[in-house]
């Protein structure tokens, strides 16, 4: 079972200096008048849930500007089965017409930028003197790239993963300890030099894939196991500019390479043989007993920062337990390029939409949330969220979180232009076929190459097939919208 990631996506008309297009050349201000001390508002946010909103925003903001009315368009049940977040993500804006938007997805805060769909902040943050040069500069240059070079959006925090290891299962064995900016291959030979020949919950593993989520039938492990080495090493399977799948090549061949002979070594966990009932309810402690990691049953794994509260959670249900001490390193690097990572990402953008009637209310509250007030108000919950605002940069549980910011964003991301692949291409077909043809190579069946032809040749048909489908359905959307513009116009 994957958790879902709790992921943040996004009065007046005031007097607004207009500029031009949002690409390009030179642009007039657009600073935005400042309301009136009795001047009431009124905006519209885009949210995951009106309630967590004012718990987490909304109250504090609504004390410090009580004149500025703020409602929540809640996207509660926004995901689900074969829905295409950005085409559900436009209906939304279309229908309630929202002042502020939040984008957990960076390609489609790019898109937004660059189609004018976003209101342009930098001469509104010179303006109001607003504070970015204490935020991770990583996270404002990632940022600025998004919006050629101006700023589109803001993100309180930012997602990022570390290596944890387990320090008494490496003291224990006499095993080096980790250390920052290691390769997969230096990751992996520390993981073989762990027993293997325990049984049951004796059993141990030098590392672990999702080993906070390791009960319930995994097939895909080893294939999102390869898909991680690939991503450091930046490779995409997929080209989405070429419309091409890309994986037949030398680099994949050894990130499979790498991957068959780590989990025919036992020493990386190749997944459970239980079946997850979806309708059954799983208690806290019953989660905490089937994490490998916490239950002291795994050396190392990559996971979020919310791994720490995991852990903190499980000290606190297993009372049976020794709690696990733990620590962090930087996620695996490649070693040609050590100083950046795919795992580090901006989410929770929040934006102004450039369509707002209120653009300065809504600046007020996307200014608010990226505040140092509100970093230092969120740096004391539990929530653990890797804040953007360096100056709360410390640790947690006595560990210093240095290995979330040590690594920047990768400016070629892989995830760029992601939005221009067909959506129904991920949702299942090509995971299914190259699930299928991982397991199928570690298992004996096939050869690396013969894999990797397969998962090209059908990977390929599949997106073409894809490609075709969303294609027809955007062509039938397009005819169904011209009779209600023209009876509008």
């Amino acid at each position: 079972m994957k958790r879902s990631r709790i992921g943040l996506t996004a009065g007046l008309a005031v007097a607004v200096l207009i500029a031009g297009c949002n690409s390009g050349g030179d642009k007039p201000s657009k600073t935005l008048k400042e309301l009136g001390k009795d001047e009431k508002a009124s905006i519209k946010v885009v949210f995951w849930d009106k309630g967590y909103f004012f718990q987490q925003y909304g109250n504090l903001f609504s004390a410090k500007f009580p004149n500025i009315d703020v409602q929540v368009v809640s996207m509660q049940g926004f995901y689900g089965s074969g829905k295409d977040p950005d085409e559900e993500f436009q209906k939304l804006v279309d229908e309630e017409k929202p002042d502020v938007l939040l984008f957990n997805s960076q390609d489609m805060f790019e898109k937004w930028a660059n189609d004018g769909k976003l209101y342009q902040l930098d001469d509104v943050i010179r303006q109001d003197k607003f504070d970015i040069e204490n935020i991770l500069p990583s996270v404002v240059e990632q940022i600025k790239a998004k919006g050629n070079g101006n700023i589109y959006g803001l993100t309180p925090s930012f997602y990022s993963q570390a290596l944890f290891y387990n320090k008494d299962l490496f003291e224990k064995h006499g095993v080096p300890l980790p250390k920052n900016k290691m390769s997969w291959n230096e990751v992996l030979d520390l993981a073989k030099r762990f027993p293997k020949d325990g049984q049951g919950d004796n059993r141990i593993y030098g590392y672990a894939p999702n080993a906070s989520y390791a009960f319930g039938e995994r097939k895909d492990i080893a294939f999102q196991f390869m898909n991680g080495i690939a991503s450091t090493n930046g490779l995409s399977f997929v080209d989405p500019d070429k419309e091409a799948v890309t994986i037949q090549s030398d680099g994949w061949k050894e990130a499979l390479l790498t991957t068959v002979e780590a989990f025919k070594s036992g020493a990386v966990f190749g997944g459970s043989d239980e079946k997850f009932d979806p309708n059954k309810p799983v208690t806290m402690e019953e989660m905490a007993k089937k994490d490998l990691f916490a239950t002291g049953r795994v050396a190392m794994t990559v996971e979020g920062n919310y791994m720490i509260t995991s852990l903190q959670r499980a000290k606190e249900t297993l009372k049976d337990i020794t709690p696990v001490n733990w620590d962090i390193v930087t996620v695996p690097v490649d070693p040609k390029n050590p100083e950046v990572s795919n795992s580090v990402s901006l989410s929770g953008l929040f934006a102004v939409n450039a369509n707002s009637s209120n653009p300065r209310a809504a600046w007020e509250l996307v200014k608010y949330i990226n505040s140092d007030e509100m970093a230092r108000l969120q740096s004391k919950s539990e929530d653990g969220a890797l804040l953007s605002r360096t100056a709360y940069v410390k640790e947690r549980d006595g560990r210093s979180l240095e290995p979330f910011y040590m690594l920047k964003m990768n400016e070629s991301n892989l995830y760029k232009n992601y939005s221009k692949i067909p959506f129904q291409f991920f949702y299942q077909p090509f995971n299914e076929l190259a699930t299928a043809e991982v397991q199928s190579v570690i298992e004996g069946k096939k050869s690396v190459d013969d894999a990797l032809k397969t998962m090209q040749e059908k990977g390929q048909e599949i997106y073409i097939k894809a490609k075709q489908e969303q294609d027809a359905k955007n062509a039938k959307e397009g005819k169904d919208q011209k009779p209600a513009e023209s009876a509008a116009n």
